[in-house]
């Protein structure tokens, strides 16, 4: 890595601190750098056809349709982004995609964009799809929706601005659209902006995403694509690329601040450039050596880095006769100005894996670049067995790397470029160095609070699922152990905070963090009474002492009132080396500890609205309250003394459920006698912060668990207090597993798609099967996924049954529930978009008309209207009516 200290001024340069991206045969960053490394061959490849004519001689071609394709790019958590079926069918693939993409860039970098102090600016663009037209061709399906609906839906100007209003960004939103260049370049601007103070965190990146996907026509042999369907970039055989999907996005700070803030820095990004070609080309679509030339060479005058020192390019390299040794004639003139030496910088191209992405392309080539930075490696280029006898690599400074290569630096630090050029004349380039050498800290306290939250109760299972994998050494896991202290701090800080809560508490040299312990109820923030038993606490929470600077300054605060001697009693007393004996002494340090105890609760972030005491806890009430002095409490216990009345203590304390009672002291008296008094016992939220510290034990671990409690409950925790005197680092993680649904308009020319079965909620990269109906919950999680399926058989009937008839109610809450103006008696209500969320509604609607009991996997096996109708008819006439999946 990078030893040298930062520099002075790194102002002008830009950290890397996350990033996300989904490419052909690649779910996550993590699928795509295996893949790389193995040099894997994502495209997807039909069967050769012949194209009469096709070959430049006017012989016959054999051309192979090839592309690098995005799986379930359809697919979707329209719920997660507040979005109703119908607002997600709306919406291009392609955006949705990008949206996605932008969220788990967010917390790969663990930023919460409602938790981060400055502007979020987004930068970004996309390619032109057909899923407009697909929309215009279906309207009379689509019942109300406008022109403007289409149009905010799919135009390229409103990528960014969807994202910055869903993620609730504020910085600028500003769309590129720079063809194959457009990722680049909006990293490029994003960089611009944060160097101006236009925003203090950019996202930037590209998508070009087809759904369905785009048909591949031979487009003559002048064109750009490859006949064979393979891209041999540099190589004697390159004939052309392939055409890919793909969305990739980075989080970018100013290389200063990430460091101030501990970011996890993956590159820095020491300087970009962008020109044109300008008029001096042979034609519009023709590209140019000095337009080329000019882009890498004022990007490395902006990094202020000599040529020399860049051992690797991540070419644009598209494999066209043409493009390939311009482009190595533009490097070679760019990196002369340093040097003259000869073979000391690879070149590669991602495109050989993946197809050329479009609007993507640079996004691509940024995250393998800087993915190739963090492992030290440099992936192969493949495909590459002959240089191109038209590049003269003799007496240029590259040459083509065709294996995984471990990455030696030329110099102290590992320096690459990356380059993106447009058809119609924009270059782009970025000069990167790795990340700086950063050791971490290790923490003094043994215990880590370990929080996750989901959208949904199934989001959240799947998010500990995952973290527990990866903690484990699955998923991409660490190869290292982790540093728990940083690990909790990412998510304590570094992940919006949703509804479905849950935590665990992991404490140094166990193998694994404890149980789970899961939310019950939605989070709301709620009064809390401070209770003080007025016990001597464990000596175990000594440590206490140690490990916390709040709990610390207010024990000695109390001790500094008194005489030495009785302080030294105290001290002894407090660490398990005497007994107590003198009443003074023992109420002194109950007084010392419950306040220092209170005190740490409120640099937590947790404060009392009031406060009850028995025997000292008394004392140590009116003092948090401030009704009394500390000076007045230590005088009271001088002269005469306390007595514990843990049903006294309580006598004046409202029953009022909404309030949180948090006992602040040793054992759990207090909050036993309220739950034991209280006619709303199963209401209330009773904590105590340390009920039972065994022998041995970590009191941080215990009181953690009491904070968890009233975090899952809703209490706003300052997370930093709870780090205080230590400054913890962000640590890329797990990022959010999305429950998608299919959402998708098809053009009438398309084939018509269809779902067979049941519906899936698909979690990342795992699928759960929909959920069961649930009565009684009277709550249903997201909206139903509208897919409109290709043409629909069969005509209109003319006389539709009437609603008071199974059949036409079933018809009329088919419509209802799917947003379809019409909807045929014998179409599926799942190939209709439908799914058990939403049918578990259709179901409640039915049996609140007719006394039936159908049950939801009845629905899967009954899905048209007509069965589900009949269905109806046959429990209505007394007959069984249960499928044979409710029979067995």
């Amino acid at each position: 890595m990078n030893n040298a200290e930062p520099e002075a001024d790194t102002g002008e340069f830009i950290a890397v601190i996350g990033m996300a991206g989904r490419f052909p045969g690649a779910a996550d960053i993590d699928d795509f750098w295996a893949n790389l490394a193995a040099g894997t061959d994502s495209i997807t490849r039909e069967a050769p056809r012949v194209v009469p004519g096709g070959a430049a001689d006017g012989g016959d071609l054999t051309y192979v349709p090839s592309r690098g394709r995005l799986e379930d790019a359809e697919w979707f958590d329209a719920a997660y982004f507040g979005y109703s079926a119908r607002e997600a069918m709306l919406i291009d693939p392609q955006h949705r995609v990008f949206l996605e993409c932008a969220v788990a860039a967010l917390e790969d970098a663990g930023q919460d964009p409602d938790r981060f102090p400055g502007a979020v600016g987004v930068y970004g663009g996309s390619t032109e799809t057909s899923y407009a037209r697909a929309l215009f061709a279906r309207r009379e399906r689509l019942a109300g929706v406008t022109e403007d609906d289409i149009l905010l839906g799919t135009a390229p100007d409103f990528l960014v601005a969807r994202t910055a209003e869903r993620l609730g960004l504020r910085g600028p939103a500003v769309a590129v659209q720079s063809a194959c260049a457009t990722a680049l370049v909006a990293v490029h601007t994003a960089g611009r902006a944060l160097v101006a103070g236009d925003c203090d965190m950019a996202l930037a990146g590209g998508v070009a995403v087809h759904v369905p996907p785009k048909k591949i026509t031979w487009n003559g042999p002048d064109g750009t694509l490859a006949p064979d369907g393979v891209c041999r970039a540099f190589d004697a055989r390159g004939e052309g690329t392939v055409a890919g999907n793909g969305v990739g996005v980075v989080v970018l700070r100013r290389l200063s601040d990430a460091l101030a803030d501990g970011d996890h820095i993956r590159a820095v990004i020491r300087g970009s450039a962008v020109t044109n070609d300008g008029s001096a080309r042979v034609g519009f679509t023709a590209p140019s050596v000095a337009g080329q030339a000019a882009a890498v060479r004022e990007a490395q005058l902006a990094a202020d880095t000599d040529a020399r020192t860049i051992s690797y390019v991540e070419a644009h390299g598209t494999a066209t006769p043409l493009g390939d040794p311009i482009e190595v004639a533009a490097l070679t003139q760019a990196f002369r100005a340093d040097t003259d030496e000869r073979d000391f910088c690879l070149l590669g191209s991602v495109k050989t894996n993946i197809g050329h992405t479009d609007a993507a392309a640079g996004a691509a080539g940024l995250i393998k670049t800087v993915l190739a930075l963090g492992h030290r490696k440099i992936p192969p280029s493949l495909h590459h067995t002959e240089p191109n006898p038209r590049i003269d690599f003799a007496t240029s400074p590259f040459s083509v790397v065709t294996e995984l290569r471990d990455w030696v630096p030329a110099g102290t630090t590992r320096r690459a470029g990356v380059s993106s050029f447009a058809v119609g004349g924009v270059n782009a380039h970025l000069v990167l160095e790795e990340a700086p050498e950063r050791p971490s800290r290790e923490s003094e306290r043994r215990a880590h609070l370990l929080v996750h939250s989901g959208h949904t109760e199934q989001a959240r299972d799947a998010r500990l699922d995952r973290f527990a994998s990866w903690l484990s050494g699955g998923d991409g896991g660490p190869e290292e152990p982790p540093s728990y202290a940083d690990i909790a701090w990412t998510l304590q800080t570094g992940r919006r905070e949703h509804r479905h809560r849950a935590f665990t508490v992991a404490v140094a040299g166990d193998a694994a963090p404890h149980d789970r312990v899961l939310s019950t109820e939605p989070p709301r923030e709620r009064p809390v009474v401070f209770l003080f038993p007025g016990r001597i606490g464990p000596a175990e929470a000594w440590r206490l002492h140690v490990t916390e600077p709040a709990f610390r300054e207010a024990f000695d605060t109390v001790l500094d009132l008194v005489g030495a001697g009785l302080a030294r009693s105290v001290r002894e007393l407090a660490r398990g080396l005497a007994r107590p004996g003198d009443p003074v002494v023992r109420d002194t340090y109950v007084l010392a500890f419950e306040y220092a105890l209170a005190e740490l609760w409120q640099r937590w972030g947790i404060r009392p609205a009031t406060a009850f005491g028995s025997g000292v806890g008394g004392l140590t009430a009116a003092v948090v309250t401030g009704s009394l002095p500390l000076a007045g409490a230590l005088r009271q216990i001088a002269e005469s003394g306390t007595r514990a009345d843990p049903a006294a203590a309580l006598d004046a304390l409202p029953d009022d459920p909404e309030r949180v009672m948090l006992e602040v002291g040793a054992g759990a008296a207090l909050t036993t006698e309220a739950a034991r008094r209280s006619a709303n016992a199963s209401r209330r939220l009773l904590v105590a912060s340390l009920p039972d510290v065994d022998d041995g034990a970590d009191a941080l671990a215990v009181l953690y668990r009491a904070l968890g409690r009233l975090w899952l409950s809703g209490a706003a925790v300052d997370w930093a207090g709870v780090h205080d005197g230590e400054r913890r680092r962000r640590t890329p993680l797990p990022t959010y597993p999305f429950e998608r649904l299919p959402y998708l308009v098809r053009h009438p020319a398309d084939d018509a798609w269809t779902h067979g079965g049941a519906p899936e909620i698909r979690t990342g990269d795992r699928k759960f099967p929909a959920a069961d109906d649930r009565p009684g919950t009277g709550e249903a999680v997201g909206s139903a996924p509208a897919v409109a399926a290709g043409d629909k058989s069969g005509s209109h009937a003319p006389d539709r049954p009437a609603d008071d008839t199974p059949l036409g109610l079933v018809l009329h809450l088919f419509g209802e529930a799917l947003g379809l103006s019409d909807v045929e008696p014998d179409e599926s209500f799942f190939e209709l978009g439908g799914d058990s969320l939403v049918g578990v509604k259709v179901l409640a609607r039915i049996r609140e008309v007719y006394r039936v009991d159908i049950k939801m996997r009845s629905l899967f096996a009954a899905a048209t209207a007509t069965d589900l109708a009949e269905l109806i008819e046959q429990q209505l006439g007394g007959r069984d009516g249960s499928t044979k999946e409710e029979a067995g």
